[in-house]
């Protein structure tokens, strides 16, 4: 019961945070990582001095983020959380430049002295802007994860996308593509399989200091698509507490409609963290 009412009260806070109406501007949004930076951000970096080229130097953007999480579903266990993203574009030049990320995050979560639960995750993102709103982009994760019985979980995904929405506030984008995927599960067993992936990718600034963020996707094996899929969605909001400093709630759903034997559908993450950007 008291794991319901903080994933209640977290959704009721991130949808009030979404529909105030404090708006100020917000920057062009790159929304490839689970946790979204703005590509301001990343030009403010850029040396006004060229180097030998003629293109416009740049230094990449970092976040180290510390924090706790709640999770439930296949395990019940509260763990610490520690996350790495660098974020960076490609030179200047007459057409628009490529952003891309690479984004590491480590769950450990422990019993009595020993470590009963972990995860490790590894995502490297591209996203190349096109003409009239449209992009492309390139996707490779791994993962580990005992909560879900997952040795490892490897996909690399590539596929285009549409800006729907864009405004001083607020940003809207859909994107889909076919992947390649590898599991190899901890009790045993492994399987390879192409799915066609989908997401949708929201964020709204409130103010200067405080963005909003919801991000959903979708996962479906070619071959079962109204039986093995996997559907994974994160609301977050994000606090900036100084120059470098920001603080971050998210809430974490994830649903598996085919899991390992033994293990449920459903796993959640309640996770607060403070980061610091560099």
């Amino acid at each position: 019961m008291r794991s319901l009412i903080t994933h209640a009260l977290t959704i009721v806070f991130l949808a009030t945070a979404l529909l105030a109406e404090d708006i100020q501007k917000i920057s062009d949004i790159e929304i490839d990582t689970m946790k979204f930076l703005s590509s301001d951000d990343i030009q403010k970096r850029y040396d006004p001095t060229k180097d030998a080229t003629g293109h416009l130097k740049s230094k990449p953007l970092q976040d180290i983020e510390v924090g706790f999480s709640d999770t439930g579903g296949n395990t019940r266990t509260t763990s610490l959380n520690a996350k790495y993203i660098l974020a960076h574009q490609t030179r200047i030049r007459t057409f628009a430049p490529m952003f891309y990320t690479f984004e590491t995050s480590a769950f450990l979560a422990r019993d009595d002295g020993k470590r009963s639960a972990e995860e490790y995750k590894a995502l490297f993102n591209a996203r190349q802007p096109l003409p009239h709103q449209w992009l492309g982009y390139l996707s490779l994760g791994w993962l580990r994860n005992s909560f879900q019985n997952f040795d490892a979980k490897v996909d690399l995904s590539i596929g285009t996308g549409k800006v729907l929405y864009q405004s001083k506030r607020i940003s809207f984008v859909v994107k889909v593509g076919p992947a390649a995927n590898y599991e190899k599960y901890t009790n045993g067993g492994e399987r390879n399989y192409a799915s066609l992936n989908e997401y949708i990718e929201y964020q709204r600034k409130i103010r200067n200091d405080i963005v909003a963020y919801l991000k959903a996707g979708a996962k479906e094996n070619f071959e079962k698509m109204h039986e093995d899929y996997e559907i994974n969605t994160l609301a977050g909001i994000e606090v900036e507490m100084g120059k470098r400093v920001h603080g971050v709630a998210e809430y974490n759903y994830m649903y598996d409609n085919t899991p390992s034997e033994g293990y449920g559908k459903t796993d959640t993450k309640l996770v607060v963290r403070l980061g610091y950007r560099f």
